[in-house]
């Protein structure tokens, strides 16, 4: 590769370009610190359940002394690391206009392979399809990992969802410090095998206050040749649906859980999908919430009551659910819902947020910086008490590549369209196993977890649940050999430890079974099952050191 000279994008705003910044140091927005340190611990439902009150206390009082000495885009950006620190994506800053928030003229998308411009309007065209490998003084990687202080987020994928949005924001990019010249921001990016470092300048001003991207971008150029995929079709309608013919395939996107357009009601709606279900009998039916940000979450429980009163779409073979890194809110409750009662194979990226979540936020308004600041009021459990997970997991992660996109391919639609024929992975452990072979099923299992379509999925539960199954059975020699092989391939899990050890108590094999018991509290000093195990035979758990 080779390194090429700087050149300078035009700006289609160009009256803006020449306005800096404001720079000013000692604004007085120290009553809005105040104000939001009081209030949004009051206003939240449990604002300290992911941070402690000291914490907050401590971050607040830090920023109001330093505000003297912090210019605008600084304060800025403190005060949206403060909302941020709540770890609730719903608990957000809503800049106002009057803040006169800028665009650089490109967008970012987080792709597998790398931070590219997905979009650009005609003033950067030349951007298009570019891998971002710096943005000012930083890497991408390293922008990203900033951005994400200002973003409020429960997960990562929040944070790729929504992070490159923030770093096309000249205010931000300030506020961050990621660069000294905002005005002509250097990006290094790749194309076509050379790395070429650039100059953008802001392109114009937010049209709105509010909304999931206030920019008009319907006619910038896309780095994606060919027609679109039907996941980027029609982006302004909520909910549609359509039969590829040729698949046999009833592909419904929902992108919000609203009421439908004019008299149509969220459940006429869906009473017109499965009349179509049941009257075209499609092969497979695929429920698109990549892209929902959510609605309504009270209008989630029809669907899912359709689609338990047909047991024949409600297989793990014919229902699917894309699901991804925008999967949030009422979308995200959806896929809670799907999750929980239904059979449906979930495909795509993790969701965008955790199953149980704070939302249906309030505003405050801070009154000097006119900024203001959504504050959740209502708690909305999963369907499981006890689910902890920051995010829903696909069963078949596909992750977007930018050679995918450009090429006009969902890697979702395919993998569901192409399901995969090799045997379960449980039922391939457990054919070698019977068959004198746990070394092969070893290998099987090793392969099948470095698979990426796997990452997500939980095969060491799956092997664990062969294992008991085994021992229900009475083959307890077998169920032994499979839960060793867990072992070996999980040798990190005090869980597969312990499974382990049961199935040797009952082979009687007890002084095996301590070891297993005691290697999964030298794992997991706390693991109160393997703990229990070796009090009842008299044993002293072997912690780690």
């Amino acid at each position: 590769m080779k390194r090429t000279i700087i050149w300078i994008i035009a700006c289609s705003g160009a009256t803006l370009a020449g306005q800096a910044p404001d720079g000013r140091r000692g604004i007085d927005w120290r009553a809005d610190v105040t104000l939001l340190a009081r209030e949004l611990p009051q206003r939240h439902p449990d604002a300290f359940h992911w941070i402690t009150r000291a914490l907050w206390d401590s971050a607040t009082g830090d920023l109001d002394r330093r505000l003297p000495a912090l210019t605008r885009n600084q304060a800025l950006v403190g005060i949206l690391r403060l909302v941020a620190m709540v770890g609730d994506a719903h608990t957000t800053v809503e800049p106002t206009p009057s803040l006169g928030l800028r665009y650089y003229p490109i967008e970012l998308y987080s792709f597998d392979d790398g931070l590219f411009v997905r979009r650009a309007d005609s003033s950067a065209a030349g951007l298009v399809g570019a891998k971002v490998l710096r943005i000012g003084a930083v890497t991408s990687e390293q922008a990203l990992d900033r951005v994400a202080a200002i973003v409020p987020h429960e997960n990562d994928w929040w944070v790729r969802a929504w992070g490159p949005f923030w770093l096309t924001i000249p205010e931000i990019v300030d506020g961050l410090g990621l660069a000294s010249d905002v005005e002509r921001l250097p990006l290094v990016v790749e194309r076509d095998g050379r790395i070429d470092t650039v100059r953008i300048a802001p392109a114009g001003r937010f049209s709105e206050a509010h909304g999931p991207v206030p920019i008009d971008m319907h006619r910038w150029v896309s780095m994606r040749q060919g027609p679109a995929p039907l996941w980027e079709q029609r982006p302004d309608q909520p909910f549609w649906w359509v039969i590829d013919s040729t698949t046999r395939s009833l592909y419904v996107s929902l992108r919000a859980v609203v009421p439908g357009p004019q008299s149509n009601s969220n459940r006429a709606l869906w009473d017109q999908v499965f009349a179509l279900v049941d009257s075209a009998a499609p092969r497979r039916v695929v429920i698109d919430l990549r892209e929902n940000l959510g609605g309504n979450g009270f209008l989630n429980r029809y669907p899912i009551q359709q689609i338990l009163a047909r047991p024949a779409l409600n297989r793990s073979d014919r229902l699917f659910v894309v699901i991804g890194r925008r999967t949030f809110s009422a979308g995200q409750q959806f896929t809670n819902l799907l999750e929980w009662w239904t059979q449906a194979t979930l495909v795509g990226e993790p969701s965008g947020q955790r199953p149980s979540q704070y939302g249906d936020h309030r505003p405050l308004d801070l009154p000097v910086s006119h900024l203001t600041v959504q504050i959740s009021s209502v708690f909305h459990q999963a369907p499981n008490e006890f689910d902890t997970r920051s995010f829903v997991p696909p069963a078949i992660y596909t992750p977007l590549t930018s050679t995918d996109y450009r090429r006009g391919i969902d890697p979702a639609w395919t993998a569901i369209l192409t399901p995969d024929t090799a045997p379960p992975v449980a039922e391939s452990v457990d054919r070698l196993v019977a068959a004198g072979d746990p070394a092969g099923a070893e290998r099987a299992l090793r392969a099948a977890q470095d698979a990426v379509v796997n990452r997500f999925r939980s095969l060491e539960a799956e092997i664990n649940a062969l294992g008991y199954r085994l021992l229900g059975e009475g083959k307890t020699g077998p169920a032994v050999d499979v839960l060793l092989v867990n072992t070996r391939v999980y040798a990190r899990s005090a869980n597969a430890f312990d499974s382990l050890g049961e199935a040797l108590l009952a082979a009687g094999k007890r002084e095996e079974a301590i070891a297993a018991y005691r290697q999964a509290v030298a794992i997991d000093p706390g693991f109160r099952p393997s703990i229990a195990a070796l009090q009842r035979l008299g044993a002293v758990p072997t912690l780690a050191h």
